[in-house]
Protein backbone atom coordinates (compact mmCIF):
# COMPACT_ATOMS: atom_id res chain seq x y z
CA UNK A 1 0.00 0.00 0.00
CA UNK A 2 1.80 3.56 -1.32
CA UNK A 3 2.66 5.81 2.08
CA UNK A 4 -0.25 8.14 1.03
CA UNK A 5 -2.93 5.67 1.16
CA UNK A 6 -1.73 4.04 4.68
CA UNK A 7 -1.68 7.73 6.15
CA UNK A 8 -4.99 7.82 4.44
CA UNK A 9 -6.32 5.25 6.43
CA UNK A 10 -4.65 5.85 9.31
CA UNK A 11 -6.37 9.36 9.19
CA UNK A 12 -9.88 8.05 8.44
CA UNK A 13 -9.23 5.59 11.54
CA UNK A 14 -8.30 8.49 14.10
CA UNK A 15 -11.23 10.27 13.02
CA UNK A 16 -13.53 7.99 13.32
CA UNK A 17 -12.74 7.17 17.07
CA UNK A 18 -12.54 10.89 17.69
CA UNK A 19 -16.19 11.30 16.17
CA UNK A 20 -17.58 8.17 18.11
CA UNK A 21 -16.01 9.82 21.55
CA UNK A 22 -17.29 12.63 21.15
CA UNK A 23 -20.48 12.01 19.37
CA UNK A 24 -21.49 8.92 20.66
CA UNK A 25 -20.11 9.31 24.55
CA UNK A 26 -21.19 5.83 25.90
CA UNK A 27 -18.96 2.91 25.39
CA UNK A 28 -17.54 -0.29 27.02
CA UNK A 29 -13.57 -1.00 26.55
CA UNK A 30 -13.88 -4.75 25.98
CA UNK A 31 -10.54 -7.42 26.33
CA UNK A 32 -10.93 -9.51 23.25
CA UNK A 33 -8.07 -12.46 24.29
CA UNK A 34 -9.47 -15.32 23.44
CA UNK A 35 -12.49 -14.38 21.19
CA UNK A 36 -13.23 -16.56 17.99
CA UNK A 37 -13.49 -14.35 14.66
CA UNK A 38 -17.14 -16.33 14.57
CA UNK A 39 -17.96 -14.67 17.95
CA UNK A 40 -16.55 -11.52 16.95
CA UNK A 41 -18.47 -11.47 13.69
CA UNK A 42 -22.01 -12.91 15.71
CA UNK A 43 -21.64 -9.37 18.16
CA UNK A 44 -21.21 -7.41 15.00
CA UNK A 45 -24.45 -8.84 13.38
CA UNK A 46 -26.68 -8.80 16.32
CA UNK A 47 -25.36 -4.90 17.50
CA UNK A 48 -25.67 -3.92 13.59
CA UNK A 49 -27.64 -0.84 13.73
CA UNK A 50 -27.67 -0.27 17.48
CA UNK A 51 -23.69 0.14 18.01
CA UNK A 52 -20.64 0.37 16.68
CA UNK A 53 -17.70 -2.53 17.11
CA UNK A 54 -14.16 -0.71 16.99
CA UNK A 55 -10.89 -1.91 17.16
CA UNK A 56 -7.37 -1.73 16.43
CA UNK A 57 -4.18 -1.85 17.68
CA UNK A 58 -3.30 -0.26 21.12
CA UNK A 59 -0.68 2.07 19.50
CA UNK A 60 -3.18 3.66 17.10
CA UNK A 61 -5.77 4.01 19.61
CA UNK A 62 -3.83 5.63 21.87
CA UNK A 63 -2.64 8.32 19.10
CA UNK A 64 -5.72 8.66 17.98
CA UNK A 65 -7.01 9.22 22.05
CA UNK A 66 -4.16 11.76 22.17
CA UNK A 67 -5.32 13.58 19.16
CA UNK A 68 -8.73 13.65 19.80
CA UNK A 69 -7.98 15.15 23.35
CA UNK A 70 -6.40 18.05 22.00
CA UNK A 71 -9.16 18.82 20.03
CA UNK A 72 -11.83 17.99 22.88
CA UNK A 73 -10.09 18.33 26.58
CA UNK A 74 -13.76 18.01 28.05
CA UNK A 75 -14.21 14.94 26.27
CA UNK A 76 -11.88 13.00 28.61
CA UNK A 77 -10.33 10.96 26.04
CA UNK A 78 -7.08 11.00 28.28
CA UNK A 79 -8.42 8.81 30.81
CA UNK A 80 -10.35 6.76 28.20
CA UNK A 81 -6.36 6.71 26.87
CA UNK A 82 -5.07 5.63 30.08
CA UNK A 83 -7.20 2.75 30.31
CA UNK A 84 -5.50 0.88 27.07
CA UNK A 85 -3.70 -2.14 27.91
CA UNK A 86 -3.20 -5.49 25.72
CA UNK A 87 -5.99 -7.34 23.28
CA UNK A 88 -9.20 -4.78 23.54
CA UNK A 89 -11.42 -2.55 21.45
CA UNK A 90 -14.36 0.16 21.73
CA UNK A 91 -18.32 -0.51 21.25
CA UNK A 92 -20.08 2.12 21.08
CA UNK A 93 -23.62 2.57 22.02
CA UNK A 94 -25.30 4.48 19.41
CA UNK A 95 -29.01 3.24 19.60
CA UNK A 96 -29.08 0.84 22.57
CA UNK A 97 -28.44 1.22 25.98
CA UNK A 98 -24.69 -0.03 27.45
CA UNK A 99 -26.74 -3.06 29.24
CA UNK A 100 -27.75 -3.91 26.08
CA UNK A 101 -24.63 -4.56 24.16
CA UNK A 102 -23.35 -6.69 27.71
CA UNK A 103 -26.09 -8.61 27.34
CA UNK A 104 -25.42 -9.27 23.43
CA UNK A 105 -21.71 -9.94 24.76
CA UNK A 106 -22.55 -12.27 27.53
CA UNK A 107 -24.89 -14.35 24.92
CA UNK A 108 -22.53 -14.95 22.60
CA UNK A 109 -19.57 -16.72 25.23
CA UNK A 110 -18.38 -19.98 24.40
CA UNK A 111 -17.22 -22.97 26.88
CA UNK A 112 -14.57 -24.73 26.11
CA UNK A 113 -12.55 -27.67 27.23
CA UNK A 114 -9.40 -27.66 29.42
CA UNK A 115 -6.28 -28.69 27.23
CA UNK A 116 -2.97 -29.91 28.84
CA UNK A 117 -0.78 -26.72 29.32
CA UNK A 118 -3.28 -24.33 29.72
CA UNK A 119 -3.53 -21.89 32.75
CA UNK A 120 -6.66 -22.76 34.91
CA UNK A 121 -8.63 -19.77 35.28
CA UNK A 122 -11.13 -21.02 37.56
CA UNK A 123 -11.20 -23.64 40.65
CA UNK A 124 -13.21 -26.60 39.47
CA UNK A 125 -14.22 -29.44 41.96
CA UNK A 126 -15.65 -33.00 40.99
CA UNK A 127 -18.27 -33.29 43.83
CA UNK A 128 -18.47 -36.70 45.41
CA UNK A 129 -21.21 -39.11 44.41
CA UNK A 130 -22.05 -41.07 41.20
CA UNK A 131 -19.85 -39.64 37.94
CA UNK A 132 -21.93 -41.87 35.00
CA UNK A 133 -18.46 -43.84 34.20
CA UNK A 134 -18.42 -47.77 34.24
CA UNK A 135 -15.94 -49.29 36.36
CA UNK A 136 -13.90 -49.94 33.20
CA UNK A 137 -12.43 -46.21 33.30
CA UNK A 138 -11.42 -46.41 37.01
CA UNK A 139 -7.79 -46.09 35.60
CA UNK A 140 -8.35 -41.82 34.60
CA UNK A 141 -9.37 -41.41 38.55
CA UNK A 142 -6.06 -43.48 39.88
CA UNK A 143 -3.61 -41.20 37.42
CA UNK A 144 -5.23 -38.31 39.77
CA UNK A 145 -5.06 -40.29 42.87
CA UNK A 146 -8.95 -39.74 43.39
CA UNK A 147 -10.90 -42.01 45.87
CA UNK A 148 -13.29 -44.08 44.32
CA UNK A 149 -15.56 -46.76 44.69
CA UNK A 150 -18.11 -49.10 42.64
CA UNK A 151 -21.80 -48.63 43.19
CA UNK A 152 -24.26 -50.34 41.23
CA UNK A 153 -21.78 -50.89 38.01
CA UNK A 154 -20.68 -47.37 37.92
CA UNK A 155 -17.49 -45.22 39.97
CA UNK A 156 -18.40 -43.11 42.40
CA UNK A 157 -15.98 -40.21 44.33
CA UNK A 158 -15.83 -41.05 47.54
CA UNK A 159 -14.93 -37.12 48.46
CA UNK A 160 -14.80 -33.94 46.72
CA UNK A 161 -11.43 -33.29 44.32
CA UNK A 162 -10.08 -30.18 43.52
CA UNK A 163 -9.34 -31.06 40.14
CA UNK A 164 -7.90 -27.46 38.59
CA UNK A 165 -6.38 -24.45 40.88
CA UNK A 166 -6.90 -21.00 39.53
CA UNK A 167 -3.00 -20.35 38.20
CA UNK A 168 -1.88 -23.73 37.63
CA UNK A 169 -1.08 -25.66 34.83
CA UNK A 170 -3.91 -28.08 32.98
CA UNK A 171 -2.42 -31.62 33.40
CA UNK A 172 -2.60 -34.67 30.97
CA UNK A 173 -4.66 -36.70 33.17
CA UNK A 174 -6.77 -33.41 34.10
CA UNK A 175 -7.63 -32.60 30.83
CA UNK A 176 -8.12 -36.15 29.68
CA UNK A 177 -10.66 -37.39 32.65
CA UNK A 178 -12.45 -33.43 32.60
CA UNK A 179 -13.16 -34.49 29.12
CA UNK A 180 -14.57 -38.07 29.61
CA UNK A 181 -16.97 -36.48 31.99
CA UNK A 182 -17.90 -33.98 29.59
CA UNK A 183 -17.15 -31.18 31.80
CA UNK A 184 -15.99 -28.00 29.26
CA UNK A 185 -14.66 -25.67 32.54
CA UNK A 186 -13.51 -22.57 30.25
CA UNK A 187 -15.33 -19.47 29.02
CA UNK A 188 -14.05 -17.24 26.46
CA UNK A 189 -15.71 -13.99 24.97
CA UNK A 190 -15.44 -10.09 25.13
CA UNK A 191 -14.79 -9.11 28.76
CA UNK A 192 -16.19 -5.72 29.81
CA UNK A 193 -13.05 -3.72 31.02
CA UNK A 194 -13.88 -0.15 31.52
CA UNK A 195 -17.12 2.32 30.69
CA UNK A 196 -16.55 4.92 29.02
CA UNK A 197 -19.64 7.59 29.66
CA UNK A 198 -19.56 11.56 28.98
CA UNK A 199 -15.81 12.20 29.55
CA UNK A 200 -15.73 9.53 32.63
CA UNK A 201 -14.30 6.41 32.91
CA UNK A 202 -15.72 3.51 35.07
CA UNK A 203 -14.84 -0.22 36.29
CA UNK A 204 -17.11 -2.36 34.66
CA UNK A 205 -18.81 -2.90 38.09
CA UNK A 206 -20.82 -0.18 37.93
CA UNK A 207 -23.13 -1.48 34.97
CA UNK A 208 -24.01 -4.10 38.04
CA UNK A 209 -25.31 -1.12 39.99
CA UNK A 210 -29.07 -0.93 39.75
CA UNK A 211 -30.70 2.84 38.89
CA UNK A 212 -32.83 2.46 42.35
CA UNK A 213 -29.56 2.45 44.24
CA UNK A 214 -28.35 5.14 42.25
CA UNK A 215 -31.54 7.17 42.73
CA UNK A 216 -31.32 6.28 46.97
CA UNK A 217 -27.85 7.37 46.73
CA UNK A 218 -28.85 10.86 44.96
CA UNK A 219 -31.99 11.42 47.24
CA UNK A 220 -29.43 10.88 50.06
CA UNK A 221 -26.88 13.19 49.20
CA UNK A 222 -29.63 15.86 48.72
CA UNK A 223 -31.12 15.18 51.95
Amino acid sequence: MPNAEKLAKKQSYFDKLIDLCVNHPQALLVGIDHVASKQMQDIRIELRGKAVVLMGKNTMIRKGLSMGHEKYPEAGLDKLRAGINGNMGFIFATNCTLDDIRDVITKYRMTAAAKTGQTSMVDIALPSGPTGMDPSQTAFFQALNIGTKIVKGQIELVTDFKILHIGNKVSPSAAVLLGKLGIKPFEYGMEVQQVYQDGAVFAAAVLDIKEEVLIQKFLGGVA
